[in-house]
């Protein structure tokens, strides 16, 4: 099949689960022969070398002759469609697999069949409280939900919520688990872990990291050994809002990075001992996987898809974002027990073996591209 994802974020660009998803995805397809190519809005071009793929990026400008509100929200639709269309042109595309964030699909094109992926909109964010409504963008990303007639949930929760919220009527839809590489997101076996708590995730409230930094006041005082290292990129004050949360006498032990590579992610967490992130809202939780995947005992929510993607009490234990004391008890019960830990990230290692694999995931996308086509 020749194949299109439109992906604003693709790796090394600024990226999130988007990015990585859409990454991996476009490897594994490539490697079993599927022609494929990705284009995206993007600052610069980042020298994309992967092999197989063709990365297609279109510059950020601001046309002439038309004000800066539409520039704004509709010349990403545009020009990708028109793109689109010119690569149809050269040789056919059979699918066309699009975000849902941003509203970025203006109209079906003769011939293709297009896939929506369902990672989140941005409006997401305004029903949880966080951001303010930006009705243009939120018409956009309503417009692509329920145009494209066929989509893949990356959770079972998220799926059914934004089914429920946008009135779409999908003729085909199914849930595949985002990818996570097994090999790189793997143990040390017989480890001498030091007690590092991990976060990886940008610095904005849905993650719960402001959360997470309150409650260090407490578990970082009990363990004076334990460490805090938060990995991340900064939004709207983030690290200030960070320095102000975390009190003096601990601050010692907390140390912020900027986001890394997922090679260097995947070390970061081999010398971790526990992984947190007690998140508000997940439509999938990349990093809840990829912890689960390296044995990394998981200190999840209980909020949106939490329970679906780290069982409770198997894969690591669920807090409710909201109870400060319940995140620090939490995380002191597990630096307080080696054991605990142990056996949370064998089960959590199996379960993203057999949930999570890129190999079961790019397997699922293909059979449902097929089905879509078909």
């Amino acid at each position: 099949m020749n194949i299109v994802f439109v992906c604003n974020e693709l790796p090394p660009a600024s990226s999130g689960g988007i990015g990585t998803c859409v990454l991996t995805t476009a490897i594994g397809l490539a490697k079993i022969g599927h022609n494929i190519t990705i284009v995206g809005i993007y600052d610069k071009d980042y020298k994309w070398n992967y092999t197989g793929i063709k990365v297609i990026p279109i510059l950020k400008y601001m046309p002439k002759g038309i004000n800066r509100i539409i520039s704004k929200y509709y010349f990403q639709r545009i020009a990708i469609h028109n793109t689109l269309t010119q690569l149809n042109k050269l040789q056919p595309i059979q699918i066309v697999e699009w975000p849902d964030a941003g509203g970025l699909f203006l109209k079906p094109i003769p011939g293709i069949t297009d896939v929506l992926r369902n990672h989140g909109p941005l409006m997401s964010h305004r029903l949880l409280g966080l951001i303010d409504r930006n009705k243009i963008i939120e018409e956009m990303e309503l417009h692509t939900l329920t145009s494209i007639p066929n989509w893949i949930g990356v959770s079972e929760w998220f799926m059914n919520e934004w089914i429920n919220i946008s009135g779409a009527k999908p003729t085909h839809k199914e849930v595949i688990y985002n990818p996570v590489d097994t090999d790189l997101f793997s143990p040390i076996l017989g480890k001498q872990e030091e007690l590092i708590i991990l976060y990886a995730g940008s610095l904005l409230e849905r993650k719960g990291v402001f959360q997470l930094a309150k409650a260090s006041n407490t578990f970082l005082r009990i363990f004076p050994r334990a460490k805090l290292m938060i990995v991340g990129r900064d939004f709207w004050g983030g690290c200030d809002r960070l320095e102000k949360e975390i009190d003096i006498s601990v601050r010692n032990q907390v140390y912020l990075m900027y986001p890394v590579p997922q090679d260097v992610l995947a070390i970061l967490m081999r010398k971790a001992a526990i992984f947190a992130m007690p998140s508000f809202l997940e439509s999938f939780g990349n990093v809840w996987a990829e912890a689960m995947s390296a044995g990394l005992p998981v200190v999840g929510s209980k909020l949106s898809c939490g329970p679906e993607i780290v069982p409770d009490k198997k894969a690591g234990l669920l807090v409710n974002p909201n109870n400060i004391e319940e995140i620090s008890d939490v995380i002191s019960y597990l630096l307080a027990s080696q054991k605990e830990r142990e056996k949370l990230g064998i089960i959590g290692r199996e379960i993203a073996i057999k949930k999570f694999s890129k190999e079961n995931s790019v397997n699922k996308t293909e059979q449902f591209y097929k089905r879509c086509i078909f």
